[in-house]
């Protein structure tokens, strides 16, 4: 029978495992949180998540950290009318958090929220009530005004929905009702390529083992791309990510030993290739979503690895070169779920369980040299120039326009250079105070989204 993994469900210590160094930010312990399921936002030096049980009323909570001091703050508890459960991860507009609650609400069936961090005020956006959605999960899409999110069930045929959401007036409107033959039950989020969204679902498609699927926006024109059969993945759990025409995912069971794997579909041709095959010795049932920087692939798997609790890895694009990064003991957290978040040569991430606790720990986990050696000096989509130079760069890009961050960061992974500004195609900075070396550069959106990164160089 397959297994169903959906659940409903300060003091520092170092370590070092493997290629990375391990840092235990926060144990969580019920008062403080329990039991995270989602991922970690970060704005400058604070990074934002939910607990998903715990709090003062035992629904969750939302929550900052600051990494400079490791300073935790409780922001919000929800507390059922307000939501419960909260599932997946928060995006960041502005001084804005967008996120959903798993149940609570008006109806139980969970809602949509928004939080200013600006005087910490909650806002129910939406109250699901089976029709019109049920269960939400995982993390919402911003584009302007317009939020897109998926129900795990509800809708016209109680298997799951996509849904559109105007900030502006509150204005629901439902994209694509899951029926089973288009597929069943999605649990991860979409990702937004022009006027494209891409996702997946858990069950239904053509072998009932789950689907990856598009929806053109205009017009809501739904596409299967990919039916899973077991041999090449089934299950999959989390969410896609994007790379020129290229999707990354991960399934928690098929391939060729049944304990999940790591593929990669390229949208123009729907050439699918299976890059990874867990076997339980280099981990097992991968949780959450990859995230990319330069040509490696990083994520974790729920069991596996040396104690049967869970890993970090990284693999390269092609499917050569994995590596075991952090392996899970307990002590240090126990069953990740979620995505990691990457900020200069550091991962963050959140385990389930485990910790002095067993509510579950946030980490951090360093990589010297992480998403500096790899990248190429300029990529398709940003250009910088001149590059090498004596610190004053321009950087054009042919994708981001309108606000987002341009953040640098040395070889240790210390950020030494922050700008929030309108992006109109190009950008000035001044790094002619740092020393000569290589940088890295990462443009990021203000809802999160990483625009393009890569390599400047200061010589002097």
């Amino acid at each position: 029978m397959k297994k169903l993994l959906l659940t409903l469900a300060i003091g520092t210590s170092l370590f070092t495992f493997c290629e990375g160094q391990y840092t235990d930010l926060l144990n969580f312990n019920g008062i403080n949180g329990a039991y995270a399921y989602g991922s970690l936002t970060i704005s400058g030096t604070t990074l934002y998540g939910m607990a998903q049980k715990g709090g003062v009323h035992h629904y969750g909570c939302l929550f900052s950290f600051n990494t400079i001091g490791n300073i935790y703050t409780d922001l919000f508890d929800f507390n059922g009318i307000k939501g419960a459960y909260p599932a997946g991860s928060l995006i960041l507009s502005g001084t804005t958090l967008y996120g959903m609650a798993g149940q609570g609400g008006a109806n139980s069936d969970g809602c949509v929220f928004s939080f200013n961090t600006v005087g910490n005020v909650y806002t129910d956006l939406l109250d699901f009530n089976g029709s019109n959605g049920k269960f939400p999960s995982n993390s919402l899409t911003l584009l302007g005004t317009t939020l897109y999110g998926m129900t795990y069930e509800g809708g016209a045929h109680n298997e799951g929905c996509v849904f559109s959401l105007n900030t502006v007036g509150n204005a629901y409107t439902d994209l694509l009702d899951f029926n089973i033959t288009n597929g069943a039950y999605p649990q991860g989020s979409l990702i937004l390529s022009g006027t494209t969204l891409y996702g997946m679902t858990q069950g239904g498609g053509a072998h009932s083992d789950g689907c990856v699927f598009s929806l053109n926006t205009v017009g809501n024109v739904y596409t299967d791309l990919l039916d899973f059969n077991a041999i090449n993945g089934d299950f999959p759990t989390g969410s896609l990510i994007l790379s020129g025409t290229t999707l990354y995912g991960m399934t928690n069971e098929g391939g060729a030993n049944s304990d999940g794997n790591v593929f990669s579909f390229n949208t123009s041709g729907n050439v699918y290739t299976d890059l990874f095959d867990f076997n339980y010795t280099n981990g097992q049932y991968p949780q959450g979503s990859l995230i990319l920087s330069g040509t490696t692939l990083y994520g974790m798997t729920w069991w596996g690895g040396t104690d049967d609790l869970g890993r970090v890895f990284s693999i390269n694009t092609d499917g050569t070169g994995f590596t075991d990064l952090l392996d899970f003991n307990g002590t240090n957290g126990e069953y990740p779920e979620g995505d990691l978040t990457l900020s200069g040569n550091s991962l963050y991430g959140m385990t389930q369980y485990g910790g002095t606790k067993d509510s579950g720990v946030i980490f951090s986990l360093k990589i010297p040299g992480l998403g500096v050696n790899n990248l190429a000096v300029n990529t398709a989509a940003i250009n910088v120039y001149p590059n090498p130079n004596n610190g004053r760069f321009t950087i054009k890009s042919s994708v981001v326009s309108g606000q987002s961050s341009v953040e640098v960061y040395n070889l240790l992974g210390e950020k030494v250079y922050s700008q929030l500004s309108t992006f109109n195609s190009q950008l000035s900075i001044d790094l002619s105070s740092q020393p000569s070396g290589v940088y890295l550069y990462r443009v990021v959106a203000t809802n999160g989204e990483l625009m393009g990164e890569g390599k400047i160089i200061i010589q002097k």
